[in-house]
């Protein structure tokens, strides 16, 4: 049976269930219904139970600005993710709050701990009206279920889905990027992949379907027809990655190139392969998806498909925004830019250096005692001279040179400096 409150896609919606509406159904005064919102103790308990009621049967959310907002709006936007504790999620969230500050927008982080109830709560706008527009990112409920509970609340959906639901949408392209991933494992001679994160359960709420449709696409345009394994998986952490992987490798034959669905499933494979006696890229490369920060610091450093996480944020408050002012427009799609980060996991020592990872660089090349070595024979300086020029000690230029301990980025940048230096940090030094 519908609910004439929360009515189908395409269906016109009713009016806004009011107090009146409540105290009519109840049989009393719309100040009483406005004290058991409000939890007062003046109402007998078969009076707040017959209130309680007549809101539960019509649906009623109460407006905490009441009269005010009336004509106007809250300022107020919502970012429903399921889990703060995963690095995606925070870090689409802080991105999201940072964009919002530049359209004098507010917004409100609510954690749906991956539960049915939170998330059906925040597709129907939540039970007290407290927001202009919701960005829901699910992970329990389907783009299609969310699309018939939402209410007259503006909503646009985060994140991989296989279909939108007649709902605003916002995510990377999940086809290109895998296709991108797996071409890249195949430039390196890997024939023999495995994709972990294939999702236990019914295909339609499969997000990683699309991931997998994607590197199917790439391998069949390979005339040698290289293999494709899929391992399955409950959900996207650090654990289920890590028993999947010792199970699945295990097992054998054993997969020469790893697609994670995520990088904290990529982060608990390395473990198991690690604990496997493998090498990593050596035996396995390994590849993830979120560019998440402690992929950057694992052993080896992991390559990784990294969204834009500010163009995401952008992407989802601008369609938001559009759907705050023309709520009956017909629904749009924005795909979010991504790139393609190498690191060691999948390059080894030949990786290029990256900038951003600080302490990659001691394994790349070149490597920071070759830039420094180099710079200071140019600049006829000492190591005493530099390490007051750099604002460091004598004794840590010496092991930077030996090779000992790899400086951060910043730090070899101001050595580079002091030293006057051409050379960049993307440029192997040439031969005198």
């Amino acid at each position: 049976m519908s609910d004439p409150t929360y009515p189908e896609p395409g269906q016109p919606r009713q009016r806004s269930i009011g107090i009146k509406d409540v105290a009519a159904a109840a049989g009393v005064s719309w100040k009483t219904v406005t004290n058991v919102i409000h939890g007062r103790p003046n109402v007998g308990p078969a009076t707040r139970r017959r209130v309680e009621q007549a809101i539960q049967d019509l649906g009623y959310r109460a407006n905490l600005a009441g009269r005010q907002l009336r004509h106007g709006r809250t300022g107020l936007l919502t970012v429903s993710v399921p889990d703060l504790a995963t690095p995606y999620y925070a870090d689409l969230a802080r991105s999201i709050v940072q964009r919002a500050r530049e359209d004098d927008y507010t917004v409100l982080i609510d954690e749906t701990g991956h539960s049915i109830a939170r998330e059906t709560a925040a597709a129907r706008g939540y039970a007290v009206r407290f927001t202009d527009g919701v960005m829901l990112s699910p992970s329990r409920l389907t783009a299609t279920e969310i699309g018939a509970l939402r209410s007259d609340t503006p909503i646009v959906l985060l994140g991989e889905q296989p279909e939108s639901g007649g709902l605003d949408h916002v995510s990377i392209d999940n086809g290109a990027s895998a296709r991108e991933a797996t071409r890249h494992m195949l430039t390196l001679g890997r024939r023999r992949l495995a994709f972990l994160g294939a999702e236990i359960g019914p295909s339609h709420r499969r997000a990683s379907s699309l991931r997998i449709a994607g590197i199917q696409q790439a391998l069949a345009a390979e005339q040698d027809r290289p293999e494709l394994t899929l391992i399955e998986t409950s959900e996207f952490s650090r654990s289920e990655g890590f028993a999947r992987t010792r199970l699945a490798f295990e097992a054998g034959p054993t997969p020469d190139a790893l697609l994670c669905a995520t990088d904290l499933l990529a982060v608990g494979a390395l473990h198991a392969l690690a604990s496997l006696g493998l090498r990593v890229p050596d035996d396995v490369a390994v590849l993830g998806w979120d560019n998440a920060p402690e992929g950057e610091y694992s052993w080896p450093p992991l390559t990784t498909i990294a969204p834009d996480m500010g163009d995401f944020a952008t992407q989802s408050l601008n369609l938001l925004i559009a759907r705050i002012a023309e709520p009956e427009a017909p629904p749009r799609r924005a795909l979010v830019k991504h790139r393609l980060v190498v690191r060691s996991s999948t390059l080894g020592r030949a990786a290029t250096f990256n900038p951003a990872v600080p302490y990659q660089i001691r394994y790349e090349e070149p490597s920071p005692a070759m830039l420094i070595r180099k710079a200071r024979a140019r600049a006829g300086m000492t190591q005493a001279a530099l390490a007051t020029a750099a604002g460091t000690s004598q004794a840590m230029i010496a092991r930077y040179e030996a090779d000992a301990v790899s400086p951060t980025v910043p730090s070899l940048r101001r050595i580079l400096r002091a030293l006057g230096s051409d050379l960049h940090l993307d440029a192997t030094p040439t031969a005198d």
